[in-house]
């Protein structure tokens, strides 16, 4: 996707701070761990003591369950219940009552050691259902935060995730731009202006278009995106887009280090397929008749993407071929952020680590001591998170740093307090999981 050259990101905290066994006891008071809210995530950290265990329940019979699942369904006749859970072309989760993502994650992801930057940059795409607003694109933080949970980072590395989001933003705003040269040819120049009211990305799938292209020796597109678009009349059509990357283009003209999003002619190695959906006739004739006979009448400035290949094009086949396996055998989501190499780390790498862990032997001895003596859920609970802030900040400064921010704002806000200290908690799983593998305990 063109030059991946960014300016570096301010440097995390230190790997190794001052000796601390827990954090304050101010912030702990305001950690979930009450009665009856204790976080499942250090509960599995410490095995409770002397817990008493309540006694199975007899299973019901095959006949008794089928019979309470048709009743539970006759009583609440609710559709698709089961349906998987839908992600926008960020890859968020959507809230399906207003197809918003449910959670806009700007915390350092578990695998995180460079901190990326936060800020939102606005669109210039009218948002539907609204009145004057436009939609937000998510931060180089957020945007790194999704590809990590769908595993689909890839050879991209943190130092690239500004450029990458700068590309991002500058398709979107171009396919919008083509978006509205259809509306204007379909409804006229002089109808209202129409809005984004969904869009999803479907990067596994292939629109007929683009495997009839592939048919005819074309590249196939490296992803899709489907827009809902809502016309001033309330009316809705969907619209499909394809994405394909043209390699001698990139070589030629490679892009900016930060593209603006305005700048058409940025990345020009990127090219957008816009068209609407033939969701019925009328579509169909708008493509096959009223947009050719648009662009004879040169009554439109709007340029299709050509349907054959040039001979660069036609070179770069097996290549797109490749990326489309990969992203077919890469859409699994990782509830840790992202599986760890396979291969072993540089030595460099190793002894960082085992520096870590001879500092957290010594640091956090007491918060140890800790969990060895708790007695009942709450304490060990207390225990379990002091001790894992305490390996946290020595080994995870970032996401550390991250708990103690939202826990000193006492910001609640979607959860940030149980998703900061998940990712904590994560993280330094993810630390444990290099060393035992790296057998890094041998050299502490």
């Amino acid at each position: 996707m063109g030059s991946n050259q960014s300016t570096p990101p301010s440097p995390p905290p230190s790997a190794t701070p001052a000796p601390a066994a827990s954090p304050p006891a101010d912030l702990l008071s305001k950690c979930p761990v009450k009665p009856g809210s204790v976080p499942s995530v250090f509960m599995s950290l410490c095995p409770v003591k002397g817990q008493k265990q309540e006694p199975a329940a007899e299973p019901k019979k095959k006949d008794e369950q089928e019979q309470e699942q048709e009743q539970k369904q006759s009583l609440c006749p609710v559709k698709n219940q089961n349906k998987a859970q839908t992600f926008n072309v960020y890859s968020q989760p959507i809230d399906p009552k207003n197809n918003m993502p449910v959670h806009a994650n700007n915390l350092p992801s578990p695998n995180q050691a460079q901190s990326l930057p936060q800020t939102r940059e606005r669109s210039t795409i009218p948002k539907g259902n609204t009145a004057g607003e436009t939609w937000t694109y998510p931060s180089p933080q957020m945007f790194w935060n999704s590809i990590n949970r769908k595993n689909k980072v890839g050879d991209t590395t943190e130092k690239d995730v500004e450029t990458v989001v700068a590309i991002h933003n500058n398709m979107n705003e171009t396919t919008w731009k083509r978006v509205v040269e259809w509306e204007k040819v379909i409804l006229g120049s002089d109808s209202e202006p129409p809005k984004l009211l969904k869009f999803i990305g479907r990067p596994m799938d292939l629109s007929p278009k683009a495997r009839f292209k592939g048919w005819l020796s074309h590249p196939l597109p490296f992803d899709r995106h489907d827009w809902t678009v809502q016309r001033g009349d309330g009316g809705v059509v969907r619209y499909v887009i394809d994405y394909y990357y043209d390699e001698s283009k990139a070589a030629d003209n490679p892009a900016a280090p930060l593209p603006s999003m305005h700048d058409e002619s940025a990345v020009k190695s990127i090219m957008v397929d816009v068209r609407p959906a033939i969701d019925n006739p009328v579509l169909l004739a708008h493509r096959v008749v009223t947009m050719p006979l648009a662009r004879m009448q040169k009554t439109t400035e709007f340029e299709p993407l050509k349907f054959m290949p040039s001979e660069s094009l036609k070179a770069q086949v097996g290549e797109s071929q490749k990326t489309w396996e990969s992203i077919i055998s890469n859409n699994v989501r990782s509830d840790t952020g992202g599986d760890l190499p396979d291969g072993k780390m540089s030595k460099s790498e190793i002894d960082k680590v085992a520096k870590q862990m001879r500092s957290i032997k010594v640091d956090c001895v007491k918060a140890q001591k800790r969990v060895d003596d708790c007695k009942d859920e709450m304490d060990c609970a207390r225990a379990s998170l002091a001790l894992t802030m305490c390996m946290a900040k020595i080994a995870c400064p970032l996401q550390h740093a991250a708990v103690v921010q939202v826990l000193e704002k006492d910001d609640e806000e979607d959860g940030k307090v149980e998703k900061a200290l998940e990712n904590a908690v994560a993280c330094v799983v993810l630390f444990d999981e290099k060393v035992a593998r790296n057998k890094i305990n041998n050299k502490v």
